[in-house]
Parts: C-alpha cells; sequence; structure tokens
C-alpha cells in the first residue's frame, strides 16, 4: 500500500529542492560576471582595450547591478520571488549572448550591463525565498550552502574558460554559457517558482526607516570590505598578473581556479566553524588574513605572489553565510528584501565595481602595488569596525 510522505519529510525534500535551484540560479548570476575575468586578456587583445578601460567594465556591470537591485523589489511585489529569479537568469542569458557577438566596446559593455542589470535581481528575491522557507536555527548553515554557488562558478569559470577556450574562441565560451542560462531560466520556471512569496516594494518610507538604523551603515561597510576582497580582486587580478609579471593567461587562469577551490573547500566548513567560533569572529578574522593576503599580492613576486592569489579569498568566501544572517536581523523582517537590497547594492558598486575600476586605473599609472595596500588597510579597518560594534552580527 503506498502511503503519503509524513509532513516532515516532505518539508524537508521541499527544502532540498528550493536550495538545489537556488544554488542553481546563484550560479548562472554569478559566473555570467566571473567568466569575464578569465577571458578579459583575450577581449583585450581582440577589441583592443586598456587595463583601466576592462576594470571599467567591470564597474559597469556593478553599477547596472546595484541599479536593478535597488528596484528589484517593484518587480518581486507584482510577479512574485520565482518569476523574479527567471527574469534575472533570462536577461542573463540575453547579456551573455550579446556579448558574445560584440564588435566593439559599445557592444560589449551593453551586454555586460544586461548581464548586470539581470544579475542585480537575484539577490533579495533568492535570499528572501531561502529565509521564508528555511527554519531559523538552520538558516546559517543553508545559506553557507547556498554561497558555494557563486563561489564554485568563479572556480568554474577559469576552467571553462581553459579548457574550451583554445577550441572555441572566447566568444563561443560566451555564446554556450548564455544558451546554458537560457535552460536554467526555463528549468527554476519548472521546478523553483511554485508559492514562492510576494516581495515589498520599496517607497521613502520604508527606505528612510532602515537608513536611521546604524547596523544598515555597518553591514554596508562590511560588505564593501568584503566583496572587494573575494569579487572586487577576482576581477582584475588576472588582466593585472599578466601586465604587471611574467604570468601567461593560462598559469593566471590555474592560479584563479586554484584559489577558488580552497575557497570553496573553507566555505563547505563554514557552518561548523561558526558554530565553534561565532559569527562576529568568523568575520572579523576572515576580514585580517584577507587584508594581510591582498597587501602582499601588490609587493612580492615569484612563488610567494602565487601563494597569495591562491590563499586571498580562502577565508573571505567563508565569511558570507555568518554576513548574510546579520543582515537578515536587521529591522523588520518584513521588510528584509529592502535592507539586502540596499545593503547589497552599496557593496556590490564600490566593492565589485569600484575596487577593480581603482586598481586598472592605478596599475595604468604604475601604482597597482599602492591600491592593493589601500585596499587592504580599509578591510583592517572594517575589522576593527566590527571589534568596535559589539551588536552587529551577535547571535
Amino acid at each position: 500500500m503506498n502511503r503519503e510522505p509524513l509532513p516532515a519529510a516532505r518539508s524537508r525534500k521541499s527544502s532540498i529542492l528550493l536550495i538545489a535551484m537556488l544554488m542553481m540560479a546563484v550560479f548562472f548570476s554569478m559566473i555570467a560576471r566571473a567568466v569575464f575575468s578569465p577571458i578579459m586578456p583575450s577581449v583585450q587583445e581582440d577589441l583592443g582595450i586598456s587595463l583601466a578601460t576592462a576594470g571599467s567594465l567591470f564597474l559597469l556591470v556593478n553599477v547596472a547591478f546595484a541599479a536593478s537591485m535597488l528596484g528589484s523589489g517593484l518587480l518581486s511585489s507584482r510577479v512574485g520571488h520565482g518569476m523574479t529569479v527567471v527574469a534575472s537568469l533570462a536577461l542573463v542569458a540575453a547579456g551573455l549572448l550579446v556579448s558574445a557577438v560584440a564588435t566593439g566596446i559599445v557592444m560589449v559593455s551593453s551586454g555586460m550591463i544586461c548581464i548586470g542589470l539581470g544579475a542585480g535581481i537575484y539577490p533579495a528575491s533568492g535570499l528572501a525565498m531561502l529565509n521564508r522557507k528555511i527554519e531559523r536555527r538552520r538558516r546559517t548553515a543553508a545559506l553557507a550552502i547556498h554561497e558555494t554557488g557563486p563561489n564554485f562558478a568563479m572556480f568554474m569559470a577559469p576552467v571553462i574558460v581553459l579548457v574550451t577556450e583554445p577550441l572555441i574562441g572566447w566568444r563561443g565560451v560566451l555564446m554556450s554559457m548564455g544558451l546554458a542560462s537560457a535552460a536554467a531560466a526555463a528549468a527554476f520556471w519548472r521546478w523553483g517558482a511554485a508559492d514562492s512569496g510576494l516581495g515589498a516594494a520599496p517607497n521613502f518610507s520604508t527606505v528612510g526607516t532602515i537608513m536611521k538604523l546604524r547596523s544598515t551603515y555597518i553591514g554596508m561597510i562590511i560588505f564593501i570590505a568584503a566583496l572587494a576582497g573575494l569579487q572586487g580582486i577576482y576581477a582584475i587580478v588576472p588582466a593585472y598578473l599578466v601586465a604587471q609579471s611574467s604570468h601567461s593567461t593560462q598559469e593566471v587562469n590555474v592560479l584563479l581556479m586554484t584559489s577558488r577551490l580552497v575557497s570553496v573547500g573553507v566555505l563547505v566548513l563554514a557552518g561548523m566553524i561558526v558554530s565553534r567560533i561565532g559569527r562576529r569572529a568568523m568575520m572579523i578574522w576572515s576580514l585580517l588574513f584577507t587584508a594581510g593576503c591582498t597587501a602582499m599580492i601588490g609587493v612580492v613576486h615569484g612563488l610567494i605572489l602565487d601563494i597569495c592569489v591562491i590563499a586571498q579569498p580562502a577565508l573571505i568566501a567563508a565569511m558570507f553565510p555568518p554576513l548574510l544572517a546579520s543582515v537578515a536581523d536587521i529591522g523588520d523582517s518584513r521588510y528584509q528584501n529592502i535592507t539586502y537590497s540596499l545593503i547589497i547594492t552599496i557593496g556590490i558598486g564600490v566593492g565589485a565595481g569600484g575596487v577593480p575600476a581603482l586598481l586598472g586605473w592605478l596599475s595604468d599609472l604604475g601604482l597597482g602595488g599602492l591600491g592593493f595596500m589601500l585596499l587592504s588597510g580599509f578591510m583592517a579597518a572594517a575589522a576593527w569596525l566590527l571589534v568596535a560594534e559589539p551588536m552587529f552580527g551577535n547571535e
């Protein structure tokens, strides 16, 4: 005789499916942006782009990300969080396909703007879906699993480029990923969009209330430092190493791949580490370790430089689950998607967008080392801020 699954079993199955679908969505959202880092030397050579211009392209995609994230509540309040994620993946796919057929900087810029707009409407809805469906005591662990998606994307981007670019060129890489992202949009629409809930539409009153909270500004500063260490460095390091050292494009991509493999490994252990030392200690030590490695990238050479590039993102990736859980505790839970939008928007715009643009500009002036030292100092200052503000991230 067939028996209906128990409610607890159905709930676990539903939670596992949700996390799997969100991991897939955030993977494609991230890899669409991450792939431009390892292929940028080839794009530069083909289209005649300087290092400063390459850094500006990363700024452009992240400004688009920030703008769409601020307005993501307008979409999710009407079509729901699930369909917002579907729209995100569809826009990402379109941006990749446009970039793949680009004949100049204008089309590449247009494609990257489209990718940024699509990726920007994912985080608030994706994180709201996860927080809505996963009970509080398991939320940090669920966020750690979710965060393997973007970190695995940053690992796979150089692997894909290393293996496939010699066969199909950088245009073929982007074309293939665009088609895969379109398939992911269809899969999420079929299995992940149902019963996702509606988002809260942003309004001046709600935004004003959130912006009055001291913890909002602390969250913004910590996010800027964390995203600069994770995504900002990732974006510019390949072009920087090819231009400033004896590394070939293939050697740089191997370093990049290895560095993200290490960070994914540490991230898998993030839940256990946080349970032992707590959210705050995890965030503080992650920032300090990353600050040290970032400073050394700007001043060392040879084997030590390779070790620093590999080690630099190891702990910062594991910082995001406790950081996201801490942001979820800011303000009224009804407006959680707006809180996420505001804080992550600033973090992405400055940390993942402004930082590589600044580092690229300084590198063209022969001051790349100074740029890495300044970024290291900012990360250390963010760690000090956490020490000085004991209520942020306090479970």
